[in-house]
């Protein structure tokens, strides 16, 4: 990963200090990006980009930030999987061979459309010097992170929050994202646990020209259900679209690598990563020492074998936690919800030994309903069905007879299930989901909810 950082004024006067600023802005992300950094500062002082640097694509020329032919700038983090296409298509110059560069001349090209042009995960501000116009924009998943904040007449932003702080005239808790987090664990919205401090949404992009700002949705998720092919064809077409997704996701000047949980989802990343690459490709798992129940190496160890890739474990033990969750907390800038990330960031750290690139599963249980959420609200939605007559009244993706085989994965959430149907039962689903979801009942009177605002995360949500 990389970090970018900017600062502009929003009134096209010199910003003080712009330079030693966006120092303290790099200094403060150094940690993203150990293999370069830059600053750029326009001629006026007026804006300027900071850039730390995980070079993956483009080892010898891809510094940042970056100019093109027209005189833009460019700071980016993260990576454009169809770059080489789109140097194709552009017939852009290859003066970096790096995917920075195609992103300037995909601007040059489509301008603001070019975002829908980009497969892959980014976050990036460019500076469009002919329109005087700063545009920013984050991928479809918000995978790669950009925070912002105004203050004294500037706009800054980061790939971290810890580097907008300095620069913010207080520091306080946002108690409407506070109440969002107790009740989701996570914020709405683009707001965060800080107060003036904004993360920009996924699948959005933001420009500014002079002290005018304009936000707008780039992307948003469409199903287009299918009831006429069989269960074999979608078989074919799920592992060709992997497939081809697999295939960019390994395109690296860099050795590629893989976290390997024991999962079915980074398990199967990990299975078709190792076919492309043979035997460059090594994973990476972690266990913990004081029980079974807490060590699910073994299956990433079959995973291995049968695939034939090296795999390296880490053994996990409380000590670890205690040398290393200060930094974990650090790190994250805001509370996360579960224990996960602690594990990854010891997995993380045995990774970085012997790779800069590693793949992995996130986001499998939410695209394919995982979760045991999914299943519990299906089945309410299912009985509802059946006992009302309306079953059998249209096309239905998930079916009793679908659902019935996989209730035995319950069988250890009785008290959670006997606390969800004690009351709303068969409500409207937006409602039953809600309450699934709804966290906040289980902090009690651990929180002075009489402190907090009228806000309510139910309309929001």
């Amino acid at each position: 990963m990389c970090s970018i950082a900017g600062i502009i004024n929003l009134n096209n006067n010199k910003v003080c200090n712009i330079k030693k600023s966006l120092e303290a802005m790099n200094f403060l992300q150094k940690h993203r990006g150990p293999d370069g950094e830059g600053i750029w500062v326009s001629k006026e002082e007026t804006i300027g980009f900071a850039h730390n640097r995980l070079s993956i694509i483009g080892l010898e020329n891809g510094r940042q930030p970056m100019s093109d032919n027209a005189g833009n700038w460019i700071c980016f983090n993260g990576e454009i999987y169809n770059y080489i296409e789109l140097q194709k298509e552009l017939g852009c110059p290859h003066v970096t061979n790096s995917d920075t560069e195609v992103i300037l001349y995909a601007y040059q090209k489509w301008g603001e459309d070019c975002v829908n042009h980009l497969e892959g995960m980014f976050a990036f501000a460019l500076w469009d010097a002919k329109e005087r116009r700063l545009f920013c924009a984050r991928d479809c998943f918000g995978i790669k992170p950009f925070y912002y904040t105004f203050s004294n007449g500037n706009f800054y932003f980061a790939s971290e929050i810890k580097a907008l702080l300095p620069f913010m005239e207080e520091i306080e808790t946002d108690t409407e994202s506070f109440k969002d987090y107790l009740t989701f664990q996570f914020c709405l919205e683009g707001k965060t646990l800080f107060k003036n401090v904004y993360e920009l949404e996924p699948a959005h992009y933001l420009s500014i020209r002079d002290e005018n700002l304009k936000k707008e949705r780039y992307w948003q998720v469409y199903y287009h259900l299918d009831f006429d092919h069989t269960e074999k064809y979608f078989q074919e077409e799920l592992h060709r679209h992997m497939l081809h997704s697999m295939k960019y996701h390994v395109r690296s000047d860099v050795p590629v690598g893989g976290y390997v949980s024991g999962g079915v989802d980074s398990s199967i990343v990990s299975a078709m990563a190792s076919n492309l690459l043979d035997k460059e490709y090594v994973g990476f798992t972690g266990r913990y020492s004081n029980g079974r129940e807490f060590d699910e190496s073994m299956y990433a160890d079959i995973v291995a074998k049968e695939r034939g890739f090296k795999l390296h474990t880490l053994d996990i033990n409380p000590q670890d936690f205690i040398d290393h969750i200060e930094k974990v907390i650090y790190h994250l800038d805001e509370p996360v919800a579960g224990p996960g990330s602690f594990s990854q960031y010891m997995v993380s750290k045995l990774a970085s030994q012997f790779r800069k690139v590693v793949l992995g599963g996130q986001g499998g249980d939410e695209i394919f309903g995982g979760y045991t959420r999914y299943l519990v609200a299906y089945f309410e939605q299912c009985i509802k069905g059946a006992i009302e007559g309306t079953m059998d009244s249209g096309n239905f993706i998930v079916t009793y007879q679908s659902i019935i085989p996989n209730l035995t994965s319950l069988k250890n959430y009785k008290p959670m299930l006997r606390g969800f149907w004690s009351k709303g039962l068969f409500e409207e689903p937006e409602k039953r989901y809600f309450a699934l979801i709804n966290r906040s009942p289980e902090i009690g009177d651990c929180v002075r909810w009489e402190r907090l605002t009228d806000y309510s995360p139910y309309e929001t949500y």
